[in-house]
């Protein structure tokens, strides 16, 4: 592969990254807006934020060596999840 196509491929990671980080960002701060606004929104919100990881944990499991991406998976939703709730808080319900 030559430096032109490995350069051309390290740029369009770096724009998908940055692409994926604003989209969480944002969804992020919906979800807190929305929080704010709708008071009986935020426990809804936050257990769409748990059904999330739970559905990422099992296909992390299910896929066992293969899983791949999945595990950085869960922990971006926990992050996020982090964000919403605060440090002091417990990061998802099982």
């Amino acid at each position: 592969m030559s430096e032109q196509a490995i350069e051309t491929l390290q740029k369009e990671i770096r724009r998908l990254a940055a692409e994926n980080l604003a989209q969480q960002f944002v969804l992020t701060c919906f979800f807190q807006r929305i929080g704010q606004a709708i008071p009986g929104s935020k426990i809804t919100i936050l257990q769409a934020l748990d059904d999330a990881a739970n559905h990422a944990e099992q296909f992390s499991i299910a896929s066992g060596r293969e899983a791949g991406h999945l595990p950085e998976t869960l922990r971006i939703i926990e992050q996020m999840r982090l964000m919403l709730v605060g440090e002091d808080k417990p990061r998802r319900e099982v």
